[in-house]
């Protein structure tokens, strides 16, 4: 929390210290697709889809910079089916459903074009982990909370319609390995990243912007 406190400081920062006029609120209605995998499982790519949908009220500073907190409902987790002709038959399912909450800065680059960047923090609402088949649950224990990153570019398509592809990934553990991993990285952001589990997602989605609060 201490590092998501930290990131909010200096956003907040960074926003007021462009402000050239009254800032004005606006909420905006998003849905959009997850594309989901779990850093430090077994398996690799994004694999499983999920839903994103939720709203956020975004807080315009000046004509390029705003803030935005979103409350978005966002399916994570991973997902691997057994392919028998290649001699594989393990199959692989998790489910983790999320009240995502991004702080985010967006700045403009010119009419059409923006970038969002900040933390986020999710409360793990349930989870659901199947190996080898739908009857047979796993039995890990994720963390009720994540701590996250954000990074995204959007376009306006088309008078209130924007669409985006944000990136997503836990800075904590999902889920610990519970006792240190033996494997050793000589890349310091890789050994970083070696204390456990961490989701890793990639979202696009459309937002309408409904009015001004």
């Amino acid at each position: 929390m201490k590092v998501l406190a930290l990131i909010f400081t200096l956003f907040v920062t960074l926003g007021f210290s462009q402000v050239a006029e009254p800032t004005v609120f606006s909420l905006n209605g998003s849905i959009g697709i997850n594309g989901c995998q779990v850093h430090g499982d077994s398996y690799s790519g994004y694999d499983k889809a999920g839903l994103f949908v939720g709203v956020a009220v975004n807080a315009k500073l000046n004509k390029r910079s705003s803030f935005e907190l979103g409350f978005y409902f966002s399916q994570k987790g991973a997902r691997h089916n057994a392919n028998p002709e290649k001699g594989d038959y393990t199959s692989y399912n998790l489910r983790l459903n999320y009240l995502d909450m991004p702080l985010l800065y967006r700045l403009q680059l010119n009419k059409r074009f923006y970038v969002t960047m900040g933390p986020s923090v999710a409360y793990l609402i349930s989870s659901k982990e199947e190996v080898d088949s739908p009857n047979s649950a796993g039995e890990t224990t994720f963390n009720k909370f994540e701590l996250g990153i954000n990074a995204g570019l959007g376009a306006l398509v088309k008078d209130k319609f924007t669409v985006e592809l944000r990136t997503s990934n836990s800075i904590l553990p999902v889920h610990d390995y519970g006792v240190p991993s033996t494997v050793y990285y000589p890349n310091p952001i890789a050994q970083f990243f070696n204390q456990g589990l961490y989701n890793n997602i990639l979202t696009l989605f459309v937002t309408y912007k409904i009015n001004k609060l």
